[in-house]
């Protein structure tokens, strides 16, 4: 039964390998830009919510300093670096994904020109293949980008939050 189940699994991979594969052939050169600059977003974005669900809850039970004490206002500014980690760099790769998704777009239409100028007519199957280049480094750049953008918003209002929360808890008598 396991075995029946290893395989089932290993060609599912396998063909979700290949569908990928596919995909960032369609989209042309500037796919692989875009998976590397998603994947390093991603990767910030799961750290971040690693530390927001299992890290930051243990920095709210340790023991507050005196209020209005250098030492609040130390455990305060380390608290705001903390929570503010990584968030501008989010931000700015949420923003460079759709910049990538037009390169690709302006690289397909560019392929398709040179193409046509190569072939001499304007050849729907020529004229096909650089469009959809276009549209799908287009579409991949702004769904990454957009989805960015939302979890990077997210991110920031629950570091607010927790500034706010942990600030009170400070200044508390």
């Amino acid at each position: 039964m396991s075995g029946r189940l290893l395989d089932t699994f290993s060609s599912f991979l396998h063909e979700s390998e290949q569908h990928i594969e596919d995909l960032m052939d369609l989209g042309g050169p500037v796919m692989w830009p875009l998976l590397a600059v998603s994947l390093l977003l991603w990767t910030l974005v799961l750290e971040r919510y690693w530390f927001f669900l299992r890290s930051l809850p243990g920095f709210l039970e340790r023991p507050a300093p005196p209020p209005h004490s250098p030492a609040a206002t130390i455990e305060m500014a380390e608290m705001k670096i903390a929570l503010r980690r990584h968030l501008r760099l989010i931000k700015t790769l949420s923003g460079i994904l759709p910049m990538l998704g037009l390169l690709g777009t302006v690289t397909g239409i560019i392929e398709t020109f040179d193409l046509i100028r190569l072939f001499g007519s304007a050849e729907t199957r020529i004229v096909a293949r650089g469009v959809s280049q276009a549209l799908i480094t287009t579409l991949a750049g702004l769904v990454m980008g957009l989805f960015g953008v939302g979890v990077f918003y997210n991110l920031d209002r629950r570091a607010r939050t927790f500034e706010r929360r942990y600030a009170e808890r400070l200044l508390r008598p």
